[in-house]
């Protein structure tokens, strides 16, 4: 038995275009938008897909129209990295997974489109139904990734449970910045903080000098993408205690 700690990759290997996957108009930055900021910087394309509307982020009712508070929120924080405003699909907000036929055959069709040569979207060991959604789709679709494509898989509720990390002490101020812009969701959570402490906890294991924040993916090819999210999704439904396809009722 050998040590498992994630390796601190270089960002200079990754290439453009890019194409990311998120559920709802936040996932994104909150999961990987220092790593953003990085590939803004480098003058990639970047395109950016929010699968649903956002209409489920306001509990409280304190907007009138939270729809196009959020898609102006995703918008303005996307800018605050150096991109362009992400494509909307408007699905049902906290209800992709009955939409999952349609979200896959649209995730299929924009990754034809993009030919990305990096790709972001969610691991399998998400905990929201629609983030899981987007996983199991995004694995379904990989056959229409070009081979040589780096598929880069995060989270929101979890962090991958290892993988690659990347510094991103660099850009991390962008990100920081880009998640204030979420006025909505900030009266909720404090998106900031908690993502402060989220990219200094993974450098947990980095004793160099500088290393202040990362941002940690399962880093993947596309014909890896199929079995690693069976297996992670099996062990995530085993360890959350969910019934799996088959278990005695």
């Amino acid at each position: 038995m050998k040590h498992l700690f994630s390796p601190l990759l270089s960002r200079d290997p990754l290439q453009g275009p890019v194409l990311v996957l998120a559920a709802h108009p936040d996932d994104e930055v909150i999961g990987a938008g220092a790593m953003l900021a990085w590939h803004a910087q480098r003058g990639h394309a970047v395109t950016v897909v929010h699968a649903t509307d956002g209409a489920k982020g306001d509990p409280g009712q304190r907007e009138h129209d939270i729809r196009a508070v959020r898609r102006r929120e995703g918008a303005e924080a996307l800018s605050r990295l150096g991109l362009g405003a992400p494509r909307h699909w408007d699905l049902p907000d906290g209800d992709l997974p009955e939409h999952l036929p349609e979200l896959t055959a649209r995730i299929a069709a924009v990754m034809q489109e993009v030919q990305p040569r990096t790709l972001y979207s969610f691991h399998a060991g998400e905990a929201h139904r629609d983030h899981r959604a987007v996983a199991a789709a995004t694995a379904a679709a990989a056959s229409s990734l070009p081979e040589a494509c780096r598929c880069l898989l995060y989270g929101v509720n979890f962090d991958p449970p290892g993988g690659t990390l990347f510094d991103v002490s660099d850009t991390y101020a962008r990100c920081y910045h880009a998640l204030k812009a979420y006025g909505s969701q900030n009266v909720y959570i404090d998106l900031p903080g908690m993502s402060e402490h989220r990219k200094r906890v993974a450098t947990v294991n980095v004793e160099l000098p500088g290393v202040l924040y990362g941002e940690m993916f399962l880093d993947l090819q596309p014909h890896e993408l199929a079995v690693v999210h069976a297996a992670q999704d099996r062990f995530f439904r085993l360890v959350q205690r969910e019934a799996l396809p088959g278990d005695a009722p």
